[in-house]
């Protein structure tokens, strides 16, 4: 009987563990073919159909032939979301690629003047010594830095349209940095003005092949203005911006900013450029608009650090004491204030008429000045005359004024002011009184108030009195192609040939006749900005060779001083005498020395232009 018992107990022990190893084995092949399904499934998800998943138990094998490493580290990092990555073995192969990547080519040139870097790698079709010829003729003595390497790979006829672009614009742009790829040109460059980056930018767009990609940033210094001037008038509820000058857009913000409260007519402007007196000028632009606007009105004006501010015959001695007391213990230091309370106009109901002193200038829109009025002496009418013809032209000018020696003193200032003023306007008036200069008129340039208003407050000063009333007429305006600088010497050269500046025998002085062709030499000037020339003077051979070299000197230096009384900038002018030592014509007769004694003008860059 206990034997019996054992054998059924042994018996029962065996089925038992046999029972348990196939529900064992069939859980566990459950089991794999669900991580199986599941990881498999996951990896066709994420794109990644090269991948093998086999299961062992609990491990799962990863196997297959991936493309690349990126495939392979992705096939991991899916298998991760699904699994535990202890769980996970990586049974992957990488498959060989025998592809090379082409290479990327790129050219870097960096230019400053005669200094010239090469960096980069380029095609050996392109081949280093045509890059290095073109670079070292630019580079005139100096080394050029070659930082090149070659690859020996076929390029696209892309490479050569964008290299052969690059290459013409580091010819063009002395200080500049071009990178060339064979899709894409990008140019960050730095010019001398304004202009010059517009000539630049539009160089660029220009001369751009129509399959070449062009990224451009062209910088250049603000202009210099000079003076800086703000003009402000409030008549009645309306009001005229007719100059303004900040030297950042952030002070030109805050001087409209000051501005925005008054009824201005038309459209606000400032114009953005060098040479503001002091950093707080937008704060004093700013309470002395405050203190116009206390007053009730009035002329308002700023030269440099000069404050003018001319009340409304309507304030009170009261308000104008309390308001220009104050403004004067606000503005900044360096400005000084000079406040004017115009005399209330009384009418007297008598017939009496009082003859007022005046001077008018009317200028035609064929160009036709009329001066007539009063002039204090005769040299100053002569002075004035002289003065106009220089600006409209000796046929342009008639005269009809008388001397009368009781005028006040200033008088001849503010004629000469206004006239400048009026030569600024396409038609229009100049009334000057003992009080005020009034202008009137019609411009061709959207900048005619604020050229008017500069003029008046360079000549008459912060200090005068004067009213504007300009506009500009849009049918007027001709937008000119501004001249080459090869082009203004042109100009200048044949100006000369047909009249030249005439001396007083052995002296520098220049002939009163001939002060009408330096102006016509300034406007030429005026057109090209950004030249250098060489004033030249030449004299004959009559004298010593000493003597006429120091009176060729002192006659160029008269020149380049008469430009700046017209106020052309003079950086780019500079004065030489030669004497005898160029001569145009035969020293032997008289007409070739008249021609010989002459004032020449040379364009210096144009010697290393092509």
């Amino acid at each position: 009987m206990h034997r019996t018992a054992l054998l059924f107990g042994a018996i029962c022990f065996i089925l038992v563990g046999t029972g348990c190893y196939f529900v064992g084995m069939r859980a566990v092949n459950v089991l794999e073919n669900f991580t199986q399904k599941y990881t498999t499934e996951t990896l066709r998800a994420a794109g990644q159909d090269w991948a093998d998943i086999r299961t062992d138990g609990m491990l799962v094998h990863l196997s297959g032939l991936a493309p690349d490493e990126a495939s392979r580290f992705k096939a991991l990092e899916t298998l991760g979301t699904a699994v535990q990555m202890s769980r996970v073995r990586d049974d992957v192969v990488i498959a060989k690629n025998n592809a090379i990547e082409p290479p990327r080519f790129t050219l870097e040139m960096l230019r400053n003047e005669d200094r010239i870097s090469l960096i980069g790698l380029i095609p050996q079709s392109t081949g280093r010594e045509r890059i290095l010829d073109f670079a070292t003729q630019l580079a005139d003595s100096s080394e050029v830095a070659d930082m090149l390497e070659i690859a020996d790979h076929p390029v696209g006829a892309a490479w050569e349209r964008s290299l052969t672009y690059g290459l013409e614009i580091l010819k063009k742009l002395p200080r500049s940095k071009i990178s060339i790829s064979p899709d894409r040109v990008t140019v960050t460059a730095v010019t001398e003005s304004v202009t010059e980056k517009q000539n630049t930018e539009q160089f660029l767009t220009s001369s751009k092949p129509s399959n070449v990609a062009l990224t451009m940033n062209i910088s250049s210094p603000r202009p210099v203005i000079a003076p800086f001037t703000f003009r402000l008038t409030i008549d009645g509820d309306v009001a005229d911006l007719t100059a303004c000058s900040a030297d950042t857009q952030s002070t030109r913000s805050k001087i409209l900013r000051s501005i925005s409260d008054v009824n201005l007519r038309g459209k606000p402007s400032c114009n953005i450029g060098l040479g503001v007196p002091t950093t707080d000028w937008a704060r004093a632009i700013s309470l002395a608009v405050d203190a116009l606007q206390n007053l009730g009105g009035g002329t308002l004006s700023f030269t440099d650090s000069d404050v003018s501010l001319v009340a409304s015959e309507d304030a009170s001695q009261e308000t104008f004491d309390s308001v220009v007391g104050e403004l004067e213990n606000s503005l900044p230091e360096l400005f000084s204030l000079h406040a004017v309370l115009p005399p209330k106009i009384i009418d007297t109901n008598t017939d009496a008429g009082i003859e007022v002193p005046e001077f008018i200038a009317t200028k035609s829109p064929e160009g036709v000045v009329q001066l007539r009025g009063r002039v204090p002496t005769e040299d100053t009418k002569l002075a004035i005359d002289t003065f106009a013809q220089s600006l409209f032209g000796n046929e342009q000018v008639f005269l009809k004024t008388r001397v009368d020696e009781n005028l006040e003193p200033g008088w001849p200032v503010r004629i000469l002011g206004g006239l400048e003023a009026l030569s600024k306007l396409h038609h229009g008036s100049l009334i000057v009184r003992a009080d005020t200069v009034e202008v009137k008129g019609i411009g061709a340039t959207p900048s005619v108030p604020s050229e008017v208003s500069r003029a008046l407050s360079v000549r008459i000063g912060g200090k005068g009195n004067y009213k504007i009333d300009v506009n500009f007429d849009e049918t007027l305006y001709v937008v000119d192609k501004e001249p080459t600088p090869q082009e203004c010497e042109q100009g200048i050269t044949a100006l000369l040939a047909r009249e030249q500046i005439n001396f007083a025998p052995s002296s520098a002085r220049i002939d009163a006749q001939s002060l009408k062709v330096v102006g016509e030499i300034a406007d030429i000037l005026r057109k090209c900005p950004d030249a250098k020339f060489e004033i030249e003077g030449h004299t004959d051979s009559q004298g010593s060779e000493e003597l006429n070299l120091s009176i060729s000197q002192q006659r160029a230096e008269s020149v380049l001083s008469a430009l700046l009384e017209q106020r052309i900038l003079t950086s780019g002018l500079t004065a030489k005498g030669y004497g005898p030592e160029k001569p145009i014509a035969d020293n032997a007769t008289e007409e070739g020395r008249a021609a010989n004694r002459r004032i020449a003008f040379r364009l210096l860059e144009s010697e290393g232009s092509e």
